[in-house]
């Protein structure tokens, strides 16, 4: 028998478990694709029942991919941030679907209250976000007029407000707990970061009753035991629950100094740990990262469009696969005019500029599929490097790493463009599932495996580094001034 520790991943398009040993390496591991539905323009949701039973699904490909039988001795989480779920206290039963990070429905309820100066500038002091429907509060706000008494009924403590954290750990302990943890609170835009509660001026401005949110509890912490669960047997410890993004961090080692991460996915996020709470910027967000012995904030950057923008770019080229997108790339010429950028639905980090539309610039009669398609390429690097130059303003230390995980990582071209451009070693590990694995070392620490972050550091770990090569740094900045410009003109096209 093998003992392990069951990290799941609920990500925004999969649930992947992953079964972990002590030494900290991945034994066994399985993947479920989940569905996304887009009801009309703007709104984005996924089925919270599908969630659950994929994840079971997920479970069950884990535990049988390895030979020999295993014993569970915690559960850990990692878990899509923002997206929000109301359901019944009672009978457990959904009141909405899922409503996505991604989605818009409360754009206008958002520009309302941005025209409020002093209650925009309080929650963003208060959370350290900017109000913009990617977060759930004012999703929330709108679900609970929309639901029949849903302020009456949120107020008596019938229904619950949860994070996907919480949605799955509600039905691993069938219906009998309900909390959520610092990082997941954090993200909500309802949670006080600095004083660590339920903020109560925003919770009456949105009309959200406390009575429906959950407890908060640190992020390497036993919230309780599982029930049968698919193929989980009862009294498995519930040990850990963290944000995907953070928990990426964790896993790449942010608990030390000198250490940045790049998640690298449909949108990107670049985020650093600190110890205390750094300024509020209007630029990027100020989180908590996570919560274990003791709190660290987290300075984030949050990028819409990467990897998806890639794709976006391949679709309208008519390029059949990413392969072969990145085949096309790179036959483009080094020196090409072409800068892409892909505010498809605005810009996020560091702009923020909801109008902000698309556009390619420097076409020319000579500009070939290549050189658009390496500019779309281009465009993931220039935009990480906006977050990361304003993050490496806030750092007390000098940045030793930018850590990164993600499908796209797996491009050599791109992680050393990278490298080229920050002037920073890019450190990839061999472990694409690192949120699953920091949520895996919190789980670890709270039943007692490992009994600090000094024994994580010496774990099984291997990856692979991309130096900055220093004749390459005057052409990417040179490239980089040209990507300034374009964005200048992305937001003045509106």
């Amino acid at each position: 028998m093998r003992n392990v520790i069951l990290a799941i991943d609920e990500g925004t398009t999969n649930v992947k478990s992953l079964l972990l040993n002590k030494r900290g390496a991945v034994i066994g591991k399985g993947s479920v694709a989940l569905s996304i539905s887009h009801p009309s323009a703007g709104l984005v949701e996924q089925d919270p029942i599908e969630i659950i039973e994929k994840m079971k699904a997920s479970i069950a490909l884990a535990v049988n991919s390895v030979a020999d039988e295993v014993v569970i001795e915690a559960v850990a989480i990692s878990n899509q941030r923002e997206s929000v779920v109301l359901w019944e206290r009672s009978s457990g039963k959904p009141l909405t679907q899922v409503m996505s990070w991604q989605c818009r429905r409360s754009e206008s309820l958002c520009e309302v209250l941005r025209k409020d100066d002093v209650f925009s500038q309080y929650v963003q002091q208060a959370t350290g976000l900017i109000l913009d429907p990617m977060f759930p509060a004012t999703k929330v706000s709108m679900a609970l007029q929309q639901i029949p008494d849903g302020h009456g009924r949120a107020e008596r403590g019938e229904i619950c407000i949860g994070t996907m954290n919480s949605w799955m750990v509600w039905n691993m302990t069938a219906n009998n707990v309900f909390v959520t943890d610092a990082s997941n609170a954090s993200r909500t835009q309802l949670y006080n970061i600095e004083k660590q509660v339920w903020d109560e001026t925003i919770l009456e401005r949105l009309g959200i009753a406390a009575a429906a949110l959950p407890v908060v509890v640190p992020s390497s912490h036993v919230v309780g035991l599982t029930h049968e669960f698919g193929v989980l047997s009862h009294g498995i410890p519930i040990a850990s629950q963290i944000g995907d993004s953070h928990a990426a961090l964790y896993g790449h080692g942010g608990y030390q100094t000198g250490v940045v991460k790049a998640t690298y996915g449909t949108g990107s996020s670049v985020m650093a740990a600190m110890p205390t709470l750094p300024k509020i910027r209007n630029e990027i967000s100020t989180t908590i990262a996570w919560d274990d012995s003791a709190l660290f904030y987290g300075l984030e950057g949050n990028i819409t469009h990467t990897g998806s923008a890639i794709d976006w770019a391949r679709r309208m080229l008519g390029v059949e696969d990413m392969e072969t997108m990145c085949q096309l790339a790179a036959q483009a010429d080094v020196d090409h005019s072409v800068f892409f950028v892909p505010a498809l639905s605005g810009l996020g980090a560091p702009y923020w500029d909801l109008e902000a539309t698309g556009v390619f610039c420097g076409l020319k009669s000579a500009t070939e599929r290549a050189d658009i398609a390496r500019a779309a390429f281009e465009s993931v690097l220039f935009q990480v490097a906006d977050v990361f130059n304003l993050i490496a303003e806030e750092l007390p230390e000098k940045i030793e790493y930018l850590s990164v995980d993600g499908g796209p990582t797996l491009n050599d071209w791109l992680m050393q463009a990278q490298a080229d451009l920050l002037g920073v070693t890019i450190r990839r590990g061999e472990v694409a599932e690192v949120s699953a694995v920091g949520a895996g070392y919190l789980a670890g620490l709270a039943i007692g495996w490992w009994k600090n972050e000094e024994e994580l550091t010496h774990l099984e770990s291997r990856s692979h580094l991309f130096t900055p090569r220093k004749d390459k740094y005057d052409y990417w900045q040179n490239r980089y001034q040209g990507w300034a410009l374009a964005v200048k003109k992305s937001r003045l096209s509106a």
